[in-house]
């Protein structure tokens, strides 16, 4: 179950366990001056219910919304109702060691300021990194950074919580919840922001899409899903932010848009993200940083006497990419910068001869070098390549540091590219999986296509990364 922007501003009574413990223990507002709001109470009750066999009714429950909406005080109430009224163990984890200690200073302000809470407590270690809260019950909470990918094993834990979850890796998830394994009645937390053009989560974004169609899971995400929205529109601002404008004062956001607008489309677009709630289109944050690919756009010729072609095939799809790296001289305004023409050709079935294919590259320069990675050379490419084309099989590593070259080339500036809307689009789509010991760009689902990505890749490593000094070349005689 996926709610989207609810409209939670009428008082209503806490019914659920967790939320009769947050009304009657937790501190809310400044400086516990404030009092906890409908929307709040709407949440742990909707989220936190229990089956009449006292199991969870959403096994797994998320929350996503702009920065600054009570999201930390949404887990802390679950974590204090685990520990002291079930006497259940919990583990947090935050991508950063900020992120969880957050959660702990939040948990102690409540316990410190109840008396009775407070006595309950056996031990606790404020030391970063090894965060944790035990009562003489035997519960415990620790609380732990992702930074160490390990962080979680060994221990049995009954409740999870996954802190700025736009940050939580598939692999470190699987990890973590296998602690859960032999618990009967466990539950898993994600509460996080909306990704952000750097962020490097992978699990986020399915978790939220899986919630649409399943009753086991309990979200709520505020945010729009509109790249264009006005960020002057305040019916937006009280529509994805529920502390608006009861917590979150109206002078904030005009201070925001200020400064939004004083950085240009960025600033813009970073406010429609923090400030709105920008859920990315397909829900992918992209192996790019938007604003890196965006400034590496420039159209300008290139060198036809120095080119580099790759081309990679998708046998998924039968989607083949082309892409051509060159070098230009330099000029008076340009130093020598390779230049990338990134180009999806078209679709074609695996026992199509492609003769289009040898049409496009009978036109070619002297001294041709074509790149094929490890999955293209197989006999149906090698009868369309045309005579005389000097081939180049990337294998192994050699092609997972291809992609590494790519964004190496991306990161230094040297890098430009026509703006070619499908290619954009992949690179959008894209995300960044281990293999090995490097890495490697997969699309975020089994329909997209990165094969124009893949061959940029090794163009661009190929041509200006990393030039392998011994080969072998192959004349393909056709």
């Amino acid at each position: 179950m996926l709610i989207v922007n609810p409209n939670w501003r009428r008082p209503v009574k806490a019914k659920s366990g967790v939320a009769q413990v947050a009304t009657a223990y937790m501190r809310w507002g400044d400086a516990g001056s404030g009092h906890i709001l409908p929307f709040q109470v709407h949440y742990l009750n909707d989220a936190f219910e229990r089956n009449k066999d006292g199991s969870w009714k959403h096994p797994r429950v998320g929350i996503n919304a702009p920065r600054q909406n009570s999201k930390t005080k949404m887990v802390t109430a679950p974590i204090l109702y685990f520990l002291y009224v079930l006497g259940l163990n919990v583990f947090v984890s935050g991508h950063e060691k900020e992120g969880a200690y957050k959660i702990l200073i939040d948990l102690l302000d409540t316990i410190d300021h109840n008396p009775e809470l407070s006595a309950e407590v056996e031990k606790r270690n404020t030391t970063r990194g090894r965060e944790s809260i035990k009562l003489k019950s035997g519960a415990e909470v620790v609380f732990r950074s992702r930074r160490n990918g390990k962080s979680g094993m060994g221990g049995t834990f009954d409740l999870v919580v996954f802190d700025e979850a736009q940050e939580l890796k598939a692999d470190y998830e699987s990890m973590v919840t296998k602690t859960l394994k032999t618990r009967r009645n466990a539950l898993i937390i994600y509460a996080g922001t909306p990704f952000l053009p750097e962020s490097t989560g992978d699990t986020f974004n399915v978790f939220m899409r899986t919630a649409e169609d399943d009753d086991s899971i309990f979200a709520v995400r505020y945010g729009v899903d509109d790249d264009h929205a006005d960020i002057n529109d305040e019916s937006l601002w009280a529509l994805t932010n529920p502390l608006y404008p009861d917590v979150i004062p109206r002078q904030s956001f005009l201070t925001d848009v200020a400064v939004a607008n004083q950085g240009g489309e960025a600033g813009i677009m970073d406010f429609r993200i923090q400030d709105l709630g920008l859920w990315w289109q397909n829900a992918v944050p992209p192996v790019v940083p938007s604003t890196l690919w965006d400034s590496s756009i420039a159209d300008f010729d290139h060198d036809r006497d120095t080119l580099v072609y790759a081309l990679s095939f998708d046998p998924l799809n039968s989607i083949i990419g082309l892409s051509v790296a060159g070098l230009t001289e330099k000029t008076d305004e340009y130093e020598k910068w390779a230049h990338v023409i990134g180009e999806i050709i078209e679709e074609h079935s695996s026992t199509d001869p492609w003769t289009w294919v040898t049409r496009y590259l009978n036109t070619q320069p002297r001294g041709i070098t074509l790149i094929m990675d490890v999955g293209g050379l197989d006999n149906a490419m090698m009868r369309m390549i045309p005579s005389g084309i000097r081939v180049v099989h990337l294998m192994g590593n050699e092609f997972l540091a291809s992609q590494q070259g790519f964004l190496d080339l991306l990161n230094s500036g040297k890098f430009k590219h026509t703006d070619n809307p499908q290619l954009v689009a992949e690179v959008s789509n894209a995300q960044r999986v281990d293999s090995g010991d490097l890495w490697k760009f997969a699309p975020i689902a089994k329909e997209k296509t990165i094969v124009g990505l893949k061959a940029l890749s090794e163009a661009a490593w190929y041509r200006s990364v990393e030039q392998p000094e011994e080969r072998e070349y192959r004349v393909v005689e056709v």
